[in-house]
């Protein structure tokens, strides 16, 4: 098994993407090596696919983590790889909201509510 090391650099006004998949016990035992072989059909000379070990988010497996953008993605199954490559890779895309690990990509209006919820706690006193 190799193990993937941060990749990233422009060129040719062409971003570069890696795409790491992890293959640790549990996202394997959801499918990971399948969510593999799917985006290594997409690999080309500006997204380089490779396996990873565990990155920590096993409760959400399978885990794909696409650099130097450092989206986290959760729970991806074979069928969401052609999205992710269509929408998020593309030239102008961007990332794939409702895939997103909730644990590393928390929305700002989570936070907003939470102080705001503080806040109307403070004034109970």
């Amino acid at each position: 098994m190799t193990y993937a090391a941060t990749f990233c650099f422009m060129a040719d006004d062409n971003q570069r993407y890696l795409i790491m998949v992890c293959q640790h016990r549990s996202c394997s035992r959801n499918g990971a090596e399948q969510v593999l072989s799917e985006f290594q059909k997409h690999q080309s000379d500006t997204v380089m696919v490779s396996q990873c070990e565990c990155q920590g988010q096993c409760g959400s497996g399978p885990t794909v983590r696409i650099m130097p953008e450092n989206v986290w993605y959760c729970q991806v199954r074979p069928e969401d790889v052609e999205t992710i490559v269509n929408e998020h890779l593309a030239s102008d895309g961007a990332p794939i909201q409702r895939m997103l690990n909730p644990r590393m990509h928390q929305a700002e209006s989570a936070y907003a509510h939470l102080a705001s919820q503080y806040q109307a706690f403070l004034q109970k006193e």
